[in-house]
C-alpha cells in the first residue's frame, strides 16, 4: 500500500484480549485451542493494539507490506485507541472484535467491526506467523495495497418545514424540488455532523465507498414562509400546464407563500431565470405614468394600429386598437403602441427609478435563496419605448412580477423571503419611498376592472412577451393577481397572443387558497 508520510496520531491502548491474558492456551470462551494458533494470534493482536506495528508485522508472512499497511490503518483513520478482542478459534482461524475510538475534524465515534485472521507454518522458517491479507485490518480492504480506510464528516442535511413546521417534501410539493435543494445545501446543520470511514484508493481524495457510518448526527429544521396549504394549490394547478412557474407572497410580509417551478430545469426559472416580462411590464410603467401625472385613470389615450420611434415600429400583440378610448381600455387591452407613445413623457431615469425605488426590481435581494431580482436600466428614444411594454433590455421573473403586485396590494415594497432573516444570516432589500397613495388606489382599481374582464374575483393583470410577432420564439403568457392577503404571478407557454394559460392556473390556485 502506498502511503503518504504525515505525522503520527498519539495512540492510547487498552490492552483487553477478550478477557484472555497474553499466552494462554484457552481464548475467550474457554473453549480448548491449538496452542500455536493461539499464542501467535494474540501475540499479533496484542502488538497491533499496542501500536507495535513493527513486532505485529513480524509476526506474519509478509513483513513489509503488513507493516505498511497497518501503519497506514493507524495514521489514516483518526484512531486514537484501539482494542482487539479474540474469538473463538475454528482449527488455525481466529475471529476478532475491532473497538477503534475515531477523532476527525472534531467529531468524535466509536468504530466497531469484526475481522478474522489466519494462523499458517511459515515453511522457510518453520515458525507460526499470521497469514498476512489487506481484509485482517477490515473485511472491505482488497488484498494487496493501494487502498486505505479514510473518515470522513459530512453536515446534516436539514428537514425544511413550512410555516407551521411541517416538513416539506419534494415527493408531496414537486413544485418546491429545486427550492427545498437549495436550502438543505446552503444551510446544513454544520453542528451535527456524520462520521464515517471510506474505502479510498490512492489518489481518489477520498471519496470512495462509504463502509462505515459512526455517527449519523440529527436533522435541523429550517422554518420557511410556505403555506402548505397554498402551496398545495400551487401544485395541482401547475400539473396540467408543463413549462408554467408560479408563486405566491403575503404582501404583507413579504413571504413566499408558494412556488412551482418547471421540472426538467437546471435552475429554477420562477425565480432565478430572467426574460422580457413584455405587457406584463406595464404595470410598473403604468405606476410611473400615474405618479408624473402623463395620464389619468379616465383620460383619452389614442391606441394606434402602430407606433413609431426613432425609426422602430411597434404594434400590440393580438392586434386591438382604438382612438381616444378610456385609459381603461388601454389597461384592459394591455395596449402596446399606447404605451409606447406615452413613455414620451417619462424620462428613461423616471421609468428606472419607478421600477427600482418603489417596486424594489434590480435591489440585492437576500430570500434565502439564489434569486433574480430583475433589471430595468437607464435608457432613451426607442429602447425607452421599448423598455416601457416590456421588451428590449426589461428582464423579471415570475417572483418579480409577484413582488410588483404585492407592492400594488400593500402599497410598499415587504421583498420577498423564503426564510427569515435570522436564517440567511442577511437583511432584506429597502425601496426608498413607498406607493403614493393616490397612484395605489388607482391602480388597483384599474386591477380591478381587468380582473372583471379576466373573470377574476379580486385585481388582475396580464399579458404577453412577444418581442417580435413573426419571431420563432414561443408566446409566454405572464398574468399576476392578488385577493386580500394573496398575491401571486403565473407564466406560461401560450398559443395565442392572450394569458389564456397563465391566467387559469392563477384562476385555479386563488379559488382554491382563498376557498
Amino acid at each position: 500500500m502506498r502511503i503518504r508520510r504525515r505525522s503520527a496520531l498519539a495512540v492510547t491502548t487498552v490492552l483487553i484480549l477478550g478477557g484472555t491474558a497474553y499466552g494462554m492456551h484457552v481464548v475467550a470462551d474457554g473453549a480448548p485451542a491449538d496452542d500455536n494458533v493461539v499464542s501467535t494470534a494474540t501475540a499479533f493482536l496484542s502488538s497491533w493494539q499496542a501500536s507495535d506495528t513493527y513486532r505485529a508485522a513480524q509476526l506474519t508472512t509478509n513483513p513489509r507490506q503488513a507493516r505498511i499497511e497497518l501503519g497506514a490503518f493507524r495514521r489514516h483513520t483518526g484512531v486514537t485507541s484501539v482494542t482487539l478482542s479474540p474469538g473463538h478459534t475454528v482449527g488455525a482461524t481466529m475471529p476478532f472484535k475491532v473497538v477503534a475510538h475515531i477523532d476527525h475534524g472534531g467529531t468524535s465515534a466509536t468504530w466497531t467491526y469484526h475481522s478474522r485472521l489466519a494462523v499458517v507454518r511459515d515453511s522457510p522458517t518453520g515458525r507460526d506467523r499470521v497469514s498476512w491479507h489487506s481484509n485482517v485490518i477490515h473485511p472491505s480492504l482488497p488484498d494487496g495495497g493501494g487502498y486505505t480506510l479514510r473518515p470522513f464528516t459530512e453536515a446534516v442535511a436539514p428537514t425544511v418545514t413550512d410555516n407551521q413546521g411541517a416538513p416539506l417534501k419534494a415527493t408531496d410539493h414537486p413544485g418546491l424540488r429545486q427550492i427545498l435543494h437549495q436550502l438543505q445545501d446552503r444551510y446544513p446543520d454544520r453542528e451535527h455532523q456524520i462520521l464515517g470511514i471510506r474505502l479510498s484508493s490512492d489518489g481518489d481524495s477520498g471519496a470512495g465507498r462509504i463502509v462505515a457510518t459512526l455517527k449519523s448526527g440529527r436533522a435541523a429544521g429550517i422554518r420557511t414562509g410556505v403555506d402548505a396549504a397554498v402551496q398545495k394549490a400551487v401544485d395541482a394547478a401547475v400539473a396540467g400546464q408543463p413549462g408554467a412557474s408560479v408563486v405566491v407572497v403575503r404582501p404583507s410580509t413579504g413571504d413566499v407563500l408558494a412556488a412551482a417551478t418547471p421540472a426538467g430545469t437546471d435552475l429554477s426559472p420562477a425565480v432565478e431565470g430572467v426574460q422580457a416580462p413584455g405587457q406584463a411590464f406595464e404595470l410598473v410603467t403604468t405606476a410611473a405614468l400615474l405618479e408624473h401625472k402623463a395620464v389619468t385613470s379616465h383620460g383619452r389615450v389614442d391606441c394606434p394600429a402602430s407606433a413609431t420611434v426613432t425609426g422602430r415600429t411597434f404594434t400590440t400583440p393580438g392586434g386591438w386598437h382604438a382612438q381616444g378610448t378610456p385609459f381603461t381600455d388601454v389597461f384592459a387591452h394591455a395596449c402596446d403602441t399606447a404605451y409606447v407613445q406615452l413613455a414620451d413623457a417619462l424620462t428613461g431615469d423616471e421609468l428606472a427609478a419607478e421600477a427600482r425605488d418603489v417596486f424594489g426590481l434590480g435591489l440585492d435581494w437576500h430570500t434565502g435563496v439564489t434569486t433574480a431580482d430583475g433589471a430595468v436600466p437607464v435608457l432613451k428614444g426607442a429602447d425607452k419605448a421599448a423598455a416601457a411594454i416590456g421588451r428590449g433590455e426589461v428582464r423579471l421573473n415570475t417572483l418579480d412580477l409577484a413582488s410588483v403586485t404585492a407592492t400594488v396590494q400593500n402599497g410598499s415594497f415587504r421583498q420577498p423571503m423564503f426564510v427569515d432573516p435570522k436564517t440567511s444570516g442577511q437583511t432584506r432589500a429597502h425601496t426608498r419611498r413607498v406607493l403614493p397613495g393616490r397612484v395605489a388606489d388607482e391602480l388597483r382599481a384599474l386591477m380591478r376592472g381587468y380582473a372583471q374582464e379576466a373573470d377574476t374575483d379580486g385585481a388582475a393583470f396580464g399579458g404577453v412577451a412577444d418581442q417580435f410577432q413573426d419571431s420563432p420564439e414561443p408566446i409566454v403568457g405572464w398574468f399576476t393577481a392578488s385577493r386580500g392577503d394573496l398575491a401571486l404571478a403565473v407564466t406560461a407557454p401560450e398559443k395565442t397572443h392572450r394569458p389564456d394559460n397563465a391566467g387559469d392556473v392563477a384562476r385555479a390556485v386563488l379559488d382554491a387558497a382563498s376557498g
